[in-house]
């Protein structure tokens, strides 16, 4: 539908997790607009940070590729490497960039608020921009990417280097536990940084030495899935309903910023809670409904509308202000046209061409 081609292998459970991570993440960014509308209500209701399904997905889905190759090769090989490599590069890069260079354009000729001197451009070309310091006032959404990109990185090295002498499926559970351990111990040690819910999310949420356990954990769910493939089937809903009430847990227990299970727990507990749910829906292979093909059609398209969405928010706080107040909630939707309509034309005219000479790889 609209050029987009819907391949058959993929998976709908998980195409429907990736939708529902994006739409929350958008209306996230949007949700302001609705204020002193009648769904004013929709701002007070509490919302699962989504970006950790985005996290466990690509752990899961990365990881499980690598075990099943070293599974058939006995080892993971640094061609396999060179070629993951290359592909991640052409699926990833060409997008990141483009928003880049937009967002310094809109900087530059003051149509957008930002700061391209705060952090140098050098760090956001090479995914360093949060390491282990937060960066501020500029491409905000950027965050994720390194997150990603390190892991796309070290994990392949890793695994390279470790299973010619020991067996993936003994090396890669050790690897995990020494990231998510890595994790956890990185908090604590910047929790006194933390001192408001601001520098909690710059220090804390956004970086990528504290968010390497969301995707690691993802891993560990592909470790299950390949090794343990009974277990996976038939605890499946006992899984789901596990997923379900710590998710519950986590949006219906007090935060106290400061505390050790916000610094330092609550970021773990969550991507866990979606980590619990795939079980459950990696066995809905797919769905002919109308409403699922619309699903399969935003998941393909959630990378463009995650790098856009917030770009758009900006243009709209920053010069039409007045103007959407005025619309109410139809302002909410004309944002979200936007970025439906600014997320196709990304994919269309600098993803999907990408992706096709990845696909000849």
């Amino acid at each position: 539908m609209l050029g987009i081609n819907i391949n058959q292998n993929r998976i709908f459970g998980l195409d429907l997790l990736r939708a529902l991570a994006i739409v929350l993440v958008v209306h996230g960014h949007g949700a302001h607009l609705l204020q002193g509308t009648a769904l004013s209500g929709v701002l007070n209701l509490p919302m699962p940070d989504t970006v950790d399904i985005f996290f466990v997905l690509t752990g899961f889905l990365i990881g499980s590729a690598f075990l099943s190759y070293a599974e058939k090769h006995q080892r993971v090989d640094w061609r396999k490497n060179l070629h993951f490599y290359a592909r991640s590069a052409l699926r990833i890069l060409p997008n990141y960039y483009f928003i880049l260079l937009t967002y310094y354009l809109l900087v530059h000729v003051q149509i957008i608020a930002g700061d391209t001197h705060a952090c140098s451009i050098w760090y956001f070309i090479t995914f360093t921009q949060n390491l282990f310091t937060p960066f501020y006032n500029f491409y905000w959404e950027s965050w994720t990417l390194p997150v990603q990109w390190w892991f796309y990185l070290l994990f392949p090295f890793l695994l390279a280097l470790l299973t010619p002498r020991i067996k993936a499926k003994h090396a890669v559970p050790v690897i995990c536990c020494l990231f998510i351990l890595l994790s956890l111990v990185y908090r604590n040690c910047v929790a006194s940084h933390a001192t408001d819910q601001f520098l909690w999310g710059v220090w804390i949420r956004k970086t990528v030495a504290s968010r390497c356990d969301s995707i690691y954990l993802g891993v560990l769910a592909a470790w299950l899935y390949t090794y343990c493939p009974n277990f996976w089937k038939r605890h499946s809903g006992k899984c789901l309903i596990a997923g379900l009430l710590l998710l519950a847990f986590i949006l219906i227990f007090p935060r106290t910023f400061g505390s050790f299970y916000v610094n330092v727990i609550l970021l773990t507990l969550s991507p866990l809670a979606f980590a619990l749910c795939l079980p459950s829906l990696s066995g809905i292979r797919n769905s002919k409904t109308f409403l699922g093909g619309i699903l399969s059609h935003i998941s393909i398209l959630s990378y463009a509308m995650y790098l856009v969405n917030l770009m758009i928010i900006q243009i709209i706080t920053t010069n039409f202000a007045e103007t959407f107040s005025q619309w109410g909630a139809w302002g909410y939707l004309v944002y979200w046209v936007c970025v439906l309509v600014a997320s196709y034309l990304l994919y269309m005219l600098v993803e999907k061409p990408f992706t096709s000479l990845r696909n000849r790889l």
